[in-house]
């Protein structure tokens, strides 16, 4: 059973060259609990903003561990899932006395064609993620909102029951893997996903 102890609410900005997707801007907003708790920690002078080095000790300390956990990122090219390698232009943020994280996650190495999908999803269930109602947005390199499908590119969420994400409750705290098939003693779980086509 998930029993999460923080929530994130996410929206995603598809990012094309082309009909070739290069990447997703994330923007997290985390719930008041878990804001309170780094803002108090890594807004040093209390402005209510985090300047440079306060954003740079949000990445290294409250950030950049997520590495081990994809990101909490899942990528699907058929039947095959990934995470990032690595992200870029991290920006720890406070709107409204509410944490923000802003991050962009570069795909263009992934070959990912002109159909996949991703999903948000933290497979310790330590963090619930939801996404924002018209959080999902596919944009040109000038951040220009694309016309929907058939002009565009076309998104559509759902669970997919077909390639559910297995992880190991019963893991080693520095068991990072990203399972492609189940194995004894995996449970498993169906995120929602963001699948992008563009035809």
């Amino acid at each position: 059973m998930a029993h999460p102890h923080m929530a994130l609410e996410a929206r995603l900005d598809f990012v094309f060259e082309g009909k070739q997707c290069i990447g997703v801007w994330m923007d997290w907003t985390f719930d008041s609990m878990f804001s309170v708790a780094i803002i108090g920690e890594y807004d040093t002078n209390r402005d209510g903003r985090f300047d440079a080095r306060e954003n740079s000790r949000v990445f290294q300390g409250a950030f950049s561990n997520l590495k081990n956990y994809g990101y909490f990122i899942y990528i699907r090219k058929g039947d095959i899932r990934s995470n990032p390698k690595g992200v870029e232009q991290f920006q720890a943020l406070q709107r409204q006395g509410r944490l923000a994280y802003r991050f962009f996650v570069p795909l263009s190495s992934l070959d990912l064609g002109t159909d996949f999908s991703l999903s948000v999803f933290d497979s310790t269930f330590y963090c619930a993620v939801q996404y924002a109602e018209g959080g999902i947005r596919c944009i040109d390199k000038a951040g220009n909102v694309l016309p929907p499908a058939p002009e565009g590119p076309s998104t559509q969420r759902a669970v997919n029951k077909k390639y559910p994400i297995y992880y190991n409750p019963r893991g080693a705290a520095n068991d990072f893997r990203v399972y492609q098939k189940w194995e004894k003693g995996l449970e498993t779980a169906y995120p929602e996903e963001i699948t992008i086509r563009w035809e």
